[in-house]
């Protein structure tokens, strides 16, 4: 993708860490983005910060280990803007401090 202004972009995790500063990052290149994370008054404090500054973000609260709310986000998403051109699958859990790697399925479920 060479051009960003005006493309969507989707980051779950968006309220804190990484994901509040990959979704900076695509509003400072003139994406409209989707904010999504599970803990909902960090959530609305990152979506006024950039909405303050002018961005046009959209707010879905989301928890990424129920399929049926991640349906909800893409669904929001796609009322909302039509496309999506980024999705940053960023949300996650660290689950006693085992590393993605050596983790059991029982794990990821």
């Amino acid at each position: 993708m060479k051009e960003f202004k005006g493309r969507v972009a989707v980051v779950t995790g968006a309220a804190s860490g990484i994901g509040r500063g990959m979704a900076a990052t695509f509003v400072a290149a003139g994406m409209k983005v989707v904010l999504s994370d599970i803990e909902a008054p960090a959530l609305e404090e990152t979506t006024g910060a950039l909405r303050a500054a002018g961005a046009d973000v959209h707010a879905v609260r989301t928890d990424v280990s129920k399929p049926d709310q991640v349906d909800d986000l893409a669904k929001q998403t796609l009322s909302k803007y039509g496309a999506v051109h980024v999705l940053c699958n960023n949300a996650g859990i660290l689950v006693g401090g085992i590393t993605g790697w050596k983790s059991s399925l029982a794990d990821w479920q």
